[in-house]
């Protein structure tokens, strides 16, 4: 982060990483780059070391049942199709949520034209899951249940223990989408009844971009799409049934995980406590200035945000073009529009423009908040239909405050 550009779009990839994450990253490519598990010279040992041991971090992380559960894959959107389509048939039902990404909602529409049947519970007032009408739903029989754990759009947080009982209870299947959350919030797969984790290495876990994780809980058989060579009973023509080499083919990537490693290092030092309260502050004082903007209109849970997730609108605005005033005038990088999930937009209210998504990491600032409420205090002052206690909103573009532009602008 330096003075002429503020990233605020964490939600989306946390940045920048930590140095240690990075120092890992290169040093994997400089001395350890060879293919892991496949030969027997030192560096595709010490290639393989890496690999284990960010397996057994990441399965005492999440109190997986042990640490051949732990998949490496390319992304949570990745981890969420291994899971999806490598458990339902036809014929098998599902429940999701109303605030699904589109790594939820795309494979399970996939799916249903094929057969399986998906039934998306409704939200309450406060962008939550309805638990009421989730219990309903199930006991009408759901083989699988899939759901978020925390909105990329508004930040909500849902009910895991609760929907995963519910679940449980007609004997299905319970499917975490950890994308918002692992890194951020402690995650115990035991404890919260999950069958199965989905979760990014890029996001919240701090890791490089090219890193995902499926963890699975006892007795969970998914049926592999990636067959190949694995380094393990070469010998057999068919995919080997041991985990993790079930579910993991090809040449995986090594400086991703070597990063990987490093980032599960990084948030234990840090501590996941010090991390969420960081990022949750900045967002409560975020959200309490701008409730003071007039017409902004902020779309978090009624008592603030719970994590670092802000959405909101400027009232005559489009949020595209706030993005890119934002960026080009003040230095600021925030997410607009949908956020690749509409389901969640439709259920708030805002589609199909979406919102302005300001999403802070543990290496933000308060002077950033601070800069983010300045510039959409400037941009609301100039929209129309938006009128001050001062009077009139029409000044124009050029009136900017631009003490705090980029050099390559001002």
């Amino acid at each position: 982060m330096d003075e002429e550009f503020i990233y605020l779009d964490n939600a989306a990839t946390t940045w920048p990483k930590p140095p240690e994450v990075q120092k890992a990253v290169a040093d994997c490519l400089v001395r350890q780059g060879a293919n892991p598990g496949r030969s027997s010279h030192r560096m595709s040992l010490e290639a393989e070391r890496i690999i284990e041991e960010t397996r057994f971090l990441l399965a005492r992380f999440f109190n997986a049942p042990s640490p051949d559960h732990v998949i490496f894959t390319l992304n949570c959107t990745d981890s969420l199709n291994m899971a999806l389509k490598g458990l339902l048939h036809p014929g098998d039902r599902v429940i999701t949520g109303p605030y699904e990404h589109n790594s939820v909602i795309r494979p399970l529409r996939r799916l249903e034209r094929k057969g399986v049947s998906v039934s998306v519970i409704r939200g309450t007032r406060d962008f939550c899951l309805d638990l009421a009408y989730c219990y309903q739903v199930a006991r009408q029989g759901v083989d699988l249940a899939v759901m978020s754990h925390a909105s990329n759009v508004t930040g909500c947080t849902q009910p895991v223990r609760e929907m995963a009982e519910a679940v449980h209870e007609m004997g299905g299947v319970f499917i975490l989408d950890a994308a918002q959350t692992a890194g951020r919030v402690k995650i115990d797969m035991e404890e919260m009844g999950i069958d199965i984790l989905a979760a990014p290495g890029h996001k919240g876990l701090y890791g490089p971009m090219g890193t995902g994780i499926l963890v699975l809980g006892r007795n969970i058989d998914i049926e592999p799409f990636r067959e190949g060579g694995t380094g393990f009973r070469s010998e057999d023509e068919m995919q080997p049934l041991d985990l993790p080499w079930h579910l993991e083919a090809g040449t995986p990537n090594l400086p991703g995980i070597a990063g990987l490693r490093a980032a599960i290092r990084f948030i234990q030092k840090v501590s996941i406590e010090e991390i969420s309260r960081k990022e949750t502050e900045m967002a409560r004082t975020l959200y309490e200035a701008l409730r003071g903007i007039p017409g902004v209109r902020l779309f978090c849970p009624p008592e603030g945000p719970k994590n670092g997730i802000v959405s909101f609108t400027i009232d005559g605005c489009d949020v595209s073009l706030a993005g890119t005033i934002l960026d080009q005038v003040f230095g600021i990088g925030v997410r607009t529009g949908l956020h690749c999930a509409p389901q969640a937009h439709k259920s708030i209210g805002t589609f199909p423009s979406g919102t302005i998504r300001a999403s802070f990491g543990y290496f933000n600032t308060f002077e950033h908040v601070e800069r983010l409420v300045s510039a959409v205090r400037q941009i609301a002052a100039r929209s129309p239909g938006i009128t001050s206690s001062t009077g009139s909103s029409s000044a124009p573009l050029n009136s900017y405050n631009s003490s705090r532009l980029p050099k390559s602008t001002s």
